[in-house]
């Protein structure tokens, strides 16, 4: 599927803006689709697919859950260079309706083979599984196809 049928898809489920905070949305409208992966927008549909649950990305009250910019509360702060996937269009944190986060990372390792890419997950803050899912398609070569990694 090209990339303007994967948008295509992704749209029967998702908002741009729960992508995007409502500045990039009231710059970019519906174009800021164009700011992410290929890779992501298809991990996100792999997952809302699989699970047929309703997940929450960026919210009124979230909003940098997706995309990340220069003045996002999370990186304007930054003191040093700052490229983490979400600034790259590569991740997104999200929470599915019903299900823990631990439950979908399960889901996910378990379903590894629907992707045909490497992703990652967060998976422990400070030692202790975080309550939300993040996903990115970072490929680093020794990473295995789910990758779980703690912050």
């Amino acid at each position: 599927m090209n990339r303007y049928e994967l948008i295509k898809e992704v749209k029967k489920y998702f908002k741009i803006t729960e992508f995007v905070d409502s500045e990039v949305y009231a710059i970019h409208g519906e174009r800021a689709w164009k700011f992410f992966d290929y890779n992501l927008l298809k991990a996100i549909l792999i997952i809302r697919k699989g699970l047929n649950l309703p997940i929450t990305i960026n919210t009124k009250t979230m909003q940098q859950r997706g995309l990340r910019h220069n003045l996002s509360a999370i990186v304007a702060k930054k003191e040093r260079p700052y490229l983490s996937a979400h600034c790259l269009g590569k991740a997104l944190d999200f929470n599915v309706k019903g299900m823990s986060s631990e439950d979908v990372r399960i889901w996910i390792k378990k379903n590894y083979f629907k992707f045909d890419f490497k992703i990652r997950l967060e998976h422990k803050l400070n030692g202790k599984p975080i309550s939300w899912v993040h996903i990115d398609t970072i490929n680093e070569e020794q990473n295995e196809k789910v990758y779980l990694f703690n912050v």
